[in-house]
């Protein structure tokens, strides 16, 4: 996975800053509102610019503010620019950039996991077209579907590419995954942003990903009251869940394929189990993405795990015998043992979608079953302990 987004960044890097694109064809006479921009300046990049994040970076210019996206691997050279500007003309136009007028009116996403930040920042009406719908649980957006408001452009990772020209976006946002062909819509003189934020290391980090949406549609200080309000909450749950006394032993993942996938040691996931006053049992890895074990491994390590955690996708409730019909194996293991087995079904909540604006909830429910006596009100929203 890690070559395959490299490659996405190398290749993304090339074709960026061998062209210059033209969004919108206005001329500078025309009439336009500078509310946006004032808003920039009112605001300061150094309030905007991430504090956590890694894959973006924005910096205030005299007449522009600079949108950097960076592959996180190398965050040194950025891999493209993006002049925001009021209005497009002849005399802010950049040799090393690509110019685009905000606030961006028309959106399509390749990637359904973009919509919250959308709708969060109330800007649902600047999306026009998205890949993967079916995987969408809001019901906000079915509604536009159905009304016709967004348009239904392919499945996630694939686009109908005519369906999408039609549509005459602004941008195109594409998720840096290995095999996503970004070069059609670049050829068609479209522009395509980048967005990384599931390849941040820290929950936070990915939730601070809505500046850079902010930015794009002109709602930066919504952006940063939302950001700051998120990061506040998971703060404060991590200080209580760091003063327990007991931190249980966590296993994750299964077998896929042959292999048992897991997360790295310094991953997204071990992270948040690590904010959750918990003992990932691989946290001694320093892979930041994800791992490929073999059966004996995991087994040697993670069978007196006191739980056990699952992500899965399932139409039916998934359950201890569910599991067990996949390995008869796993039957072997404390935590399935002991009925301590917590899992998240994206089939039926909004974890792709929802989940990453909303990592202190996703700590909360990491809490409340790791530490029972901890949060007493909250009620769990994507993971429950398997029934």
């Amino acid at each position: 996975m890690k070559s395959g987004i490299r490659n996405f960044y190398s290749s993304f890097r090339k074709i960026a800053l061998s062209l210059v694109l033209i969004v919108m064809l206005a001329g500078c006479g025309n009439e336009k509102s500078k509310s946006s921009f004032s808003e920039f300046t009112a605001i300061g990049a150094a309030t905007t610019n991430p504090v956590i994040a890694t894959g973006f970076r924005i910096t205030d210019g005299e007449q522009e503010r600079l949108l950097e996206i960076f592959n996180p691997a190398d965050t040194l050279h950025p891999v493209a620019r993006f002049y925001l500007v009021d209005s497009v003309c002849a005399g802010n136009r950049y040799a090393d950039g690509i110019t685009l007028e905000v606030p961006v009116q028309r959106m399509v996403c390749l990637s359904a996991t973009h919509l919250s930040l959308l709708d969060a920042l109330d800007k649902m009406e600047a999306l026009v077209g998205v890949a993967g719908a079916n995987y969408v649980v809001s019901g906000k957006f079915k509604e536009r579907v159905a009304n016709g408001k967004i348009k239904e452009i392919g499945i996630a990772g694939r686009y109908q590419l005519e369906a999408l020209l039609e549509l005459a976006p602004q941008i195109v946002m594409v998720s840096p995954q290995a095999g996503q062909a970004f070069e059609p819509l670049t050829n068609a003189g479209l522009t395509v942003i980048p967005n990384g934020d599931f390849l941040e290391n820290h929950p936070l980090g990915r939730a601070e990903w809505i500046k850079m949406m902010g930015a794009l549609t002109g709602t930066e200080k919504r952006s940063i009251s939302i950001f700051d309000s998120i990061s506040k909450s998971y703060n404060h749950l991590k200080q209580i869940a760091a003063n327990t006394p007991h931190r249980p032993k966590v296993l994750a993942g299964k077998q896929y394929g042959g292999f048992w996938n897991l997360p790295g040691g310094k991953s997204y996931v071990a992270q948040l189990l690590h904010d959750a006053g918990a003992h990932y049992l691989w946290s001694d890895n320093e892979n930041t993405g994800g791992l490929m074990l073999d059966f004996e491994t995991v087994y040697n390590r993670g069978l007196g795990a006191d739980y056990w955690r699952l992500l899965v996708y399932s139409d039916t409730i998934y359950t201890y015998d569910l599991l067990a019909r996949e390995d008869g194996r796993y039957r072997n293991f404390a935590a399935f043992k002991k009925k301590q087995v917590l899992v998240c079904n994206t089939r039926t909540t909004a974890y792709h979608q929802q989940g990453l604006l909303q990592p202190h909830i996703l700590l909360a429910d990491y809490i409340h079953i790791f530490h029972p006596d901890l949060l007493h009100d909250h009620k769990n929203q994507y993971y429950h302990l398997m029934p």
